[in-house]
C-alpha cells in the first residue's frame, strides 16, 4: 500500500456504519489540533472545505453522490484510508439503527410519516426497499467496481475492517508514526429481527462487486499474515 507523507493531508473515509465514530475519536487522539470532521451541518448544508495546515487529518462521510466527494472538496487529496464491512452487515446495522433511533428522528423532523412507504414494515421490507450497497459512493471518484485493487494499492495508506480493528489499528499506528491505542466499541444496535434467505440471496447477488471489494481487502490483510475473519461469513454468504 502506498507509504504515509506526513507532510500531506491524510483523507480518512468513514463509510457509513463502518466503526466510523469509533475510528474518529481515535484519530482526533492521534491528530489533536490537525484533526479536522467532514459531515453535513445540524442545519443540513454541506461541511465546509478546511484550510489544512501540513500533517492534517480530515474524517467524515466523502459522498460523491451527494456531492461532498473526497476530490470534489480537497482536488489534490492523495493518501487515504478507510474501514470497510461485510456489505451485508453494514445494510443490516443501517435498519437497527433506523429501528433503534432513526425512525423517531425522522418522523419528529416531518422527513417520514408514521405509515408511510419509507416507514419501514421490517427487516425485509427495509431490505426490498434499499436492495442496493453504497459503498463505492464513500471511496475516491478514481475508484470504480472494475479498479478498485490497483486503487487500494496506490491511494491508500491502510484499509481495516469493522470486524477485527483490534488487529489492523498497530499497524496503521505504525504506519502514520504514532503510540498505538485502543478503539472502543460504540454506537453499537441491537437485533430482534431475521433477514429471510431468500432476500439475503438476492442483496448479496447485486451487490457482488462490493462483497468482492472487501474480500480483496481481507486478502490483503492475510498476505501480510494478519488473518481477519467476519463473524458469521458463512452464513452471510449462503
Amino acid at each position: 500500500m502506498k507509504a504515509y507523507n506526513p507532510e500531506n493531508p491524510l483523507f480518512s473515509l468513514h463509510v457509513p456504519k463502518c466503526a466510523g465514530q469509533s475510528f474518529r475519536n481515535l484519530l482526533q487522539h492521534w491528530f489533536g489540533d490537525r484533526f479536522f470532521i467532514h459531515y453535513f451541518q445540524q442545519n443540513g448544508s454541506l461541511p465546509p472545505r478546511h484550510s489544512l495546515p501540513g500533517g492534517a487529518c480530515v474524517h467524515g462521510h466523502f459522498n460523491r453522490a451527494k456531492g461532498m466527494g473526497v476530490e470534489a472538496y480537497y482536488p489534490g487529496a492523495e493518501q487515504f484510508i478507510t474501514i470497510l464491512r461485510d456489505p451485508l452487515e453494514i445494510a443490516t446495522s443501517n435498519y437497527f439503527f433506523w429501528k433503534r433511533k432513526g425512525r423517531q428522528r425522522q418522523i419528529e423532523r416531518g422527513v417520514i410519516r408514521a405509515g408511510d412507504e419509507d416507514d419501514y414494515r421490517g427487516i425485509d421490507d427495509f431490505f426490498r426497499k434499499r436492495s442496493r450497497s453504497h459503498i463505492f459512493n464513500f471511496l475516491p471518484s478514481s475508484m470504480t467496481k472494475d479498479n478498485f485493487r490497483e486503487v487500494l494499492e496506490q491511494r491508500f495508506v491502510w484499509v481495516g475492517l469493522a470486524e477485527n480493528l483490534e488487529a489492523a489499528v498497530p499497524v496503521l499506528a505504525g504506519r502514520l508514526g504514532f503510540a498505538p491505542a485502543a478503539i472502543e466499541h460504540i454506537n453499537v444496535s441491537s437485533r430482534d429481527e431475521e433477514l429471510s434467505p431468500a432476500l439475503r440471496k438476492d442483496f448479496i447477488r447485486d451487490n457482488h462487486r462490493e462483497f468482492e471489494l472487501v474480500d480483496c481487502v481481507r486478502k490483503m490483510w492475510r498476505a501480510a499474515g494478519i488473518g481477519l475473519e467476519y463473524p458469521g461469513r458463512e452464513e452471510n454468504r449462503g
